[in-house]
């Protein structure tokens, strides 16, 4: 048998058309959360909000001045910076100081925003960065991290499976090829550890499952799998087994999706993992 991966990619292709984005924006993985320095908690009292639309950021600090007593800051629109960094992503923009009148009284727009300086935020991966900003002439770097509340919840049924292409195959000609392991993945999931279990038809007919099992760290509102084992049975029989990691796991109500790294016997796999919640899940 040649590479497993290929041939179920052969036979899926006319039978399934989906699976997860690996990016939450259009352009990259979502950093939309609550941000805190690293390590986490060192700076208690200190944040910051980043909400992504698309290309651009709106972030709001959490900043105290020379008196102790807290100050608003704000960057309405940090873009991306060109050329990015290698492996990072990175946006820049105006840093705002906002002040304005009594919350009880009448609003007025004008007296609002004051430009102090400038922001720029490298993020090194999902869950990580560094932050330089300066006020007044006043430079700050901070490293910083996803601030964590709650563990997501990715259990449930969901319509998807694994997407990638094969690299540094023993057999050369595998090489590039797409790899589609799309069906029912059930998603059974703890603190701790986190199960995804991919059901579908391989080429022969033959019914077919996908165990990965692995680590989940939560970091905000993204996961990781920062290592884990999985393997396939078709027909019945041992297949492949291999090892994968996940990164920027985001789980939501309509279903989740992650990007994908792995390797087996056959090949290596960069791609993306995720699905479309089943109604009955």
């Amino acid at each position: 048998m040649t590479c497993m991966f290929r041939q179920l990619a052969a036979a899926l292709a006319a039978s399934f058309c989906l699976a997860g984005p690996a990016r939450a924006t259009s352009y990259s993985v979502d950093f939309t959360d609550l941000w805190w320095n690293s390590p986490a908690g060192s700076e208690d009292g200190w944040g910051m909000n980043v909400i992504q639309q698309d290309q651009t950021l709106f972030l709001t600090f959490f900043l105290y001045g020379t008196d102790g007593t807290a100050r608003w800051y704000v960057a309405s629109g940090a873009t991306p910076t060109n050329p990015q960094p290698v492996g990072a992503v990175r946006f820049s923009g105006t840093l705002y100081q906002t002040t304005g009148p009594w919350f009880g009284g009448p609003f007025n727009r004008a007296a609002v925003p004051t430009e102090v300086g400038t922001v720029t935020l490298t993020f090194d991966s999902p869950q990580t960065g560094t932050l330089s900003y300066s006020i007044g002439g006043t430079p700050v770097v901070k490293a910083i991290e996803r601030q964590n509340y709650r563990v997501n919840s990715v259990g449930g049924s969901y319509a998807g499976g694994l997407v990638a292409l094969g690299t540094a195959c023993v057999v050369p000609g595998d090489n590039n090829k797409p790899v589609d392991i799309l069906g029912t993945t059930t998603v059974t999931q703890t603190a701790t550890q986190i199960t995804f279990r991919t059901t579908f038809t391989a080429s022969n007919g033959a019914p077919s499952t996908c165990t990965f099992v692995g680590t989940y760290a939560q970091k905000g509102r993204m996961a990781s799998v920062p290592s884990g084992n999985f393997s396939c049975v078709v027909g019945g029989q041992q297949a492949n087994a291999g090892v994968f990691t996940m990164s920027a796991l985001d789980s939501q109500l309509n279903g989740f999706h992650a990007t994908f790294e792995g390797r087996d016997q056959f090949c290596t796999y960069n791609g993306r993992f995720g699905g479309t919640r089943n109604a009955t899940g």
